[in-house]
């Protein structure tokens, strides 16, 4: 994002950037206005070595405007550094550590993908990085928060001293139209998509639904009549109908109503013997006068029995 005459006058001079509390002091000139802005960057150090942030070619940058994006930044540098990766921090609405999980697992994926592909692993790997390209592009840049930073790792280590070693100039960062009431515009838009794009979406799912459907029924089909480990047949659900079959005969579930109107049929008169208390008293009385008939019944029992000699109770 250099000019062709700042960047002669910038090699021309022999003084570097300002520093401030360590950090280079880097002014850009926004396009479109009158206004500068500083971004102010330093070497990247930890005290537990990173591998995807090198402290031996990264660098960290802070106060970086809120519309920022990786093609801003490798501009930025440009004819002086050669940016292989920007890692942004404090995204609005976007989490960090999701977003870190998204990117490994496809990183994963794609690695798996391409070893497997074989001699056109290459091929393979241009056409599944393109696809992963397009599924994870977003419609719009992120947006920072105020005052965002972000690591840029650069290719390779000596270019690290380079960018140390600016010249003092204003660079030049252009305005996009990610900001303002052309912000939400493009927000508003890229939130309706087109409608050949929502059709096209949807026969594809619709697609694969039906190509797993019509796999699941042929699985099904090859387990009719064929035994298990035990020696059973098992009985598989084919239709939506409710219907279980093993290939040979067919078992239809009863339905809600079928299995209430069965069960109407079975159950019997409902009784009320004792919702009274006089009939819980009629009942008490007719059973102790059973009781006393039977008594008096086995007394003349035991009595003929004596009366033929048939009687020992000894």
């Amino acid at each position: 994002m250099v000019g062709k005459k700042e960047r002669k006058s910038s090699s021309g001079s022999g003084s570097g950037l300002d520093e401030l509390g360590g950090y280079k002091v880097l002014p850009v000139q926004i396009s479109d206005s009158a206004s500068t802005h500083y971004l102010y960057f330093k070497q990247h150090t930890s005290k537990r070595e990173d591998p995807l942030l090198p402290s031996s070619r990264t660098i960290y940058i802070s106060n970086v405007p809120a519309d920022a994006t990786e093609r801003d930044l490798r501009r930025l540098f440009q004819g002086v550094a050669r940016v292989a990766r920007v890692v942004f921090h404090a995204v609005v609405g976007q989490d960090a550590v999701k977003t870190a999980a998204a990117t490994a697992r496809a990183v994963n994926e794609l690695a798996a993908s391409t070893s497997k592909g074989g001699k056109g692993g290459k091929k393979g790997a241009k056409n599944n990085t393109k696809a992963a390209a397009e599924d994870v592009k977003a419609p719009l840049a992120p947006l920072l928060s105020s005052g965002g930073s972000a690591h840029v790792v650069l290719l390779e280590d000596a270019e690290l001293s380079a960018v140390l070693a600016m010249k003092a100039g204003v660079r030049e960062w252009a305005m996009g139209n990610s900001q303002g009431l052309a912000r939400h515009m493009l927000d508003y838009s890229a939130a309706r998509p087109a409608t050949d794009a929502v059709r096209a979406d949807v026969d594809a799912f619709m697609a694969r639904f039906e190509e797993a459907q019509y796999e699941r029924d042929r699985m099904l089909a090859q387990q009719q009549n064929v035994a298990d480990a035990d020696g059973f047949i098992p009985v598989v659900k084919r239709a939506r109908g409710g219907k279980n079959t093993d290939g040979t005969a067919s078992v239809t579930a009863m339905s809600t109503d079928e299995a209430r109107e069965a069960g109407a049929a079975r159950k019997e008169p409902a009784t009320f013997a004792n919702l009274y208390r006089f009939q819980a008293r009629e009942r008490k009385r007719d059973q102790l006068a059973d009781l006393r008939r039977k008594f008096e019944e086995d007394k003349e029992k035991i009595a003929r029995m004596r009366q033929a000699r048939q009687f020992r109770p000894y």
